[in-house]
């Protein structure tokens, strides 16, 4: 395979270009768990917006932190202009916003989300994972408002049930994710597999709500090969990252709407996976 060019490969590491896959599935969950009303794409699109921003922040911000620790990072190698990175951020943030039509009340809260976790709640214990989760709530949250028309109806319990599953499971993806930068270091046994304890937890509250077990067993075997890798933590996270995928394949199981969107996800997990074999999710 031909190597691509060094700014458009730049670029790709900055954006992480496998966990982008990640998104839109939060913003059919969502539209999907609020009964599945008008087209979620104009919400894909935004969600897409606001997260790229947010990747694009992260390192805006962490600029003097990779020079000194990661300078082969695309903006403190020169590969990529400071400046055009802030600019685009910027733009893809107001531009996220205002695509989010009806929801333009939850992702400008996403966006205050993604600007107090890159410039602050990153680098205080406990408040930076938190931060991450909520965004990704609200990443649900918003494929719901941006589908409903103003006023917005009430929405039932499984939505915000699917959107606090989906923060606990970054929150606990994170606190994994903090010794990636220290080699031979592994998180607890127990802290490695508590995204699997997560993921039986959906078998008994689907068969609460009268809903199919069996999707949330089959990720719980997916998800096995993923958490028994050991001694390479960022892989490990990044494998967490991409699992997102299924994760939302299986709400959209049990929601009201056509198989082939769960099928979708699933492609786009393997694309991921793909993706992840040249670029970093972590």
């Amino acid at each position: 395979m031909r190597p691509l060019p060094t700014t458009v490969r730049a670029w790709l590491e900055l954006l992480r270009l496998p966990n982008l896959f990640t998104v839109p599935g939060d913003i059919l969950v969502g539209w999907a768990l609020a009964g599945a009303r008008g087209s979620p794409a104009l919400g894909v699109v935004a969600a897409l917006c606001l997260y790229v921003s947010g990747l694009l922040l992260n390192d805006w911000f962490d600029v003097a932190v990779d020079v000194r620790e990661r300078p082969g990072r695309p903006i403190p190698s020169g590969r990529v202009s400071r400046r055009a990175v802030l600019f685009l951020a910027v733009s893809l943030l107001a531009l996220g916003i205002g695509l989010a039509g009806s929801g333009w009340v939850v992702a400008g809260l996403l966006a205050l989300a993604i600007l107090a976790y890159d410039g602050y709640a990153k680098n205080v214990p406990g408040l930076g994972v938190g931060t991450m989760g909520l965004c990704r709530a609200l990443n649900v949250l918003l494929g719901a408002a941006a589908t409903w028309p103003p006023p917005w109806p009430p929405v039932g319990v499984p939505l915000f049930v699917a959107a606090g599953f989906f923060w606990v499971y970054i929150v606990l993806v994170s606190v994994v994710a903090r010794g990636e930068a220290n080699p031979g270091s592994e998180p607890t046994l127990g802290l490695r597999w508590s995204p699997l304890a997560l993921v039986l937890v959906l078998v008994p509250l689907f068969w609460w709500q009268g809903k199919d077990g069996i999707a949330p067993i089959v990720a719980a075997v997916l998800l096995v090969p993923i958490l028994r890798r050991r001694g390479d933590v960022p892989a490990l996270v990044s494998g967490l990252i991409r699992f997102l995928i299924p994760l939302q394949a299986v709400w959209l199981l049990d929601a009201p709407v056509s198989p082939i969107f769960s099928t979708a996800l699933l492609i786009c997990w393997i694309a991921a996976i793909a993706c992840g074999r040249r670029f970093s999710g972590s």
